[in-house]
């Protein structure tokens, strides 16, 4: 069994327990680069760090990068033709890329109770007012950490962030804020689900992933975890990072699906567990 393990980033926590656990199994395991991915129609080739060819491996696991233009879709087509075992690749396969604004899009397709959004590039600050209350959230359809989410309490923000995207360009959309102090993360490795780690915002903070959040095992929480099992039913992943809410009305909803999600946080909250290992095992026949 032959492993490639497609990321940018060599030396992230991520990147080196797999390798680590690929090791310990007994696996091969090479890391290629996003950047330096060579496509050749002609030969109908894909070469890895320009000199590998794909299809020498039996199986490859994607992590995202924040600097390649090369799209994902490119890996997945020649996996699907090649026969080559990929993770999550039933999940891709369907949806391709899969922004959060999309993201609501199959939550309601699928029945997955998720959070109110609204997505227009004409919407008044009048009728988010109406449909969202306030305040809202805005934020990019691409992003991570919570570095793209804003608070939007007025007018004059509203119209700030408006002007900033017409400048540069970034797809966005608007949500309903649900007041909570707290949101969980659960890990979905096979057909299984770990966690949560319960995610608790600083004193002053609304937002759950940013510096200073608190985090603490919640194995108790079990509407957090019937939750993520409805949602491997109703989906095709192997692999996640599941972002949940409890509403108002303890209602659990699904903020969002990181199928590139790191676990390092994880790890620390539940080490018994080990997702690098329980995810290279996936390919262990």
């Amino acid at each position: 069994m032959r492993i490639c393990l497609i990321t940018d980033n060599k030396k992230s926590y991520s990147t080196k327990n797999f390798l680590k656990e690929a090791r310990l199994a007994g696996k091969s395991i090479t890391i290629a680069s996003w950047q330096n991915i060579l496509f050749n129609s002609d030969k109908n080739s894909l070469l890895l760090n320009k000199k590998i060819s794909l299809d020498k491996f039996d199986a490859v696991i994607l992590r995202s990068s924040k600097t390649s233009l090369t799209p994902s879709s490119l890996v997945l087509d020649y996996c699907e033709h090649n026969n080559i075992r990929l993770l999550n690749k039933c999940f891709y396969l369907r949806y391709q890329s899969v922004n959060k604004l999309r993201q609501q899009v199959i939550f309601k397709i699928k029945k997955i109770p998720y959070l109110k959004t609204l997505y227009g590039e004409n919407l008044s600050f009048g009728l988010l007012k109406k449909e969202l209350g306030m305040p809202f959230v805005a934020k990019f359809a691409h992003g991570s950490l919570g570095k793209q989410v804003f608070k939007i309490s007025s007018l004059k923000e509203f119209s700030n962030f408006i002007i900033k995207r017409k400048l540069d360009k970034q797809l966005y959309l608007f949500q309903k804020f649900y007041k909570t102090d707290c949101d969980y993360r659960v890990f979905i490795v096979g057909k299984k689900v770990f966690g949560p780690v319960k995610r608790i915002a600083p004193e002053g903070e609304w937002k759950t992933n940013t510096r200073g959040t608190k985090h603490k095992r919640a194995e108790q929480e079990k509407r957090v975890l019937n939750f993520a099992k409805k949602i491997i039913e109703k989906t095709s992943l192997e692999f996640a990072g599941l972002d949940i809410l409890i509403d108002s009305t303890g209602k659990p909803r699904l903020i969002e699906i990181n199928t590139m999600a790191c676990f390092k946080v994880f790890d620390k909250i539940y080490p018994e567990i080990n997702i690098a290992k329980k995810t290279i095992a996936l390919f262990i026949i």
